[in-house]
């Protein structure tokens, strides 16, 4: 989770240096890693500790499509706002609501 964090900062910041050929790179490694991590991130849930939270776990399936659907615009903007303000803060988020949870 925390790789995912990272490679969805350096994304961003390629995306806003016009670095075209690696963010297209990086975008592809970070669909690939939301896929793969995606259904461990939805077995946190099911955990007795996560109980109360049960339903969000139905957020990160619509969000991996909405991550691909917003790379395949031109929109930067929209690209940024969904990977760095959406993704990336909604993971750090999780990761320590299942710290704090003892979880991980």
């Amino acid at each position: 989770m925390n790789e995912l964090i990272d490679k969805i900062q350096k994304s961003v910041s390629q995306l806003f240096k016009y670095e075209t050929k690696e963010f297209g790179e990086s975008a592809r490694d970070i669909v690939n890693s939301m896929m793969a991590l995606l259904p461990v991130i939805i077995s946190f849930y099911n955990k007795p500790e996560m109980e109360d939270l049960r339903e969000d776990a139905l957020y990160w399936p619509g969000q991996l499509e909405r991550i691909i659907k917003c790379l395949e615009k031109d929109d930067s903007f929209e690209i940024a706002d969904v990977l760095y303000n959406e993704t990336r803060a909604n993971l750090i988020e999780f990761r320590d609501t299942l710290v704090k949870r003892g979880l991980v």
